[in-house]
């Protein structure tokens, strides 16, 4: 006969005398997202919860380095922890972000080894922010162009890819803050048969950037100023349910192709939200929604 009694604690069960961590018998994906939901440092502390978890937070394929963390530490100790964490990680990578605006320029270079040994790794969501005001750039370094990346986050860096890149073939999300695009004509045009959500606010260098994207659902354009996006490429993006105009400097008519809020509907067909900027509309109107 089994033996079996709840201790006072509701978690361990004794079972012929041998005793069962609950906690312990979690699979190892529920514990990874528990530590979704918590602090890297509240996630490596879990291990003296239970012997069997003592290298789990080490595995967990999701490191996420928010604001709050690499602001409350000196940066170089910001770097120091960063790195201990990369170099002790075991397993794949799929999810990295990080705010290094506390890390000084002349530091970068630390940056680029980590998103070097991550693009080793099966990285596929970046994420790197450089939002504090008064930063200089930093430059993406050019093996980020030869990751299979799924979603891609910038803010205040510099894009600059090599010769030899076409595109990412595998973006399905790319959402860019106060990025600089420095272009040759090998990289003006970028193929992206994945994406589906694209946007740039504050970015320059858009105006001879060409991406062709057929399944591209959602667009939006704000504050990038002279610098407008040539939205010719983006006119056969059947499929686009929302695109957003804001704050622009230029009026369509600076595109290529004269082009009119009707011939926008007319183009997308699909189309079930426009936000369009007061200058683009001559009635002043500054919102425009279409149910």
């Amino acid at each position: 006969m089994i033996r079996m009694a709840m201790a006072d604690s509701g978690n361990i069960l004794a079972i012929r005398g041998k005793k069962l961590d609950r906690l312990t018998d979690l699979p190892i994906n529920i514990i990874h997202q528990i530590q979704d939901r918590i602090s890297v440092q509240a996630a490596a502390k879990m291990s003296v919860l239970s012997r069997a978890w003592r290298y789990i937070w080490s595995s967990n394929p999701r490191l996420i380095f928010a604001t709050g963390f690499c602001t409350m530490k000196l940066p170089s100790k910001t770097i120091d922890i960063i790195t201990a964490i990369l170099l002790q990680h075991h397993g794949s990578v799929k999810t990295f972000s990080v705010d290094i605006s506390p890390i000084h320029s002349s530091q970068h270079p630390v940056v680029d080894r980590w998103i070097l040994f991550l693009s080793r790794n099966g990285l596929m969501d970046l994420s790197v922010l450089n939002e504090k005001s008064g930063n200089t750039p930093y430059k993406l370094p050019s093996y980020v162009y030869n990751v299979e990346l799924e979603h891609l986050v910038l803010s205040n860096c510099i894009f600059r890819p090599p010769c030899s890149f076409r595109g990412f073939h595998k973006l399905r999300k790319l959402l860019l803050t106060q990025v600089s695009f420095e272009l040759d004509v090998a990289t003006s045009s970028l193929w992206m048969p994945s994406l589906e959500t694209l946007q740039f606010i504050r970015c320059s260098g858009l105006r001879f950037l060409n991406i062709y994207a057929p399944k591209l659902l959602y667009l939006h354009l704000i504050g990038c100023g002279i610098d407008a996006l040539n939205l010719g490429p983006f006119m056969v993006c059947s499929k686009l349910k929302m695109f957003g105009l804001v704050e622009q400097e230029v009026s369509l008519n600076r595109q290529d192709k004269t082009m009119k809020p009707t011939d926008i509907i007319l183009s997308w067909p699909n189309l079930n939200r426009l936000i369009l900027g007061k200058c683009f509309v001559k009635d002043s109107v500054s919102f425009l929604q279409i149910h």
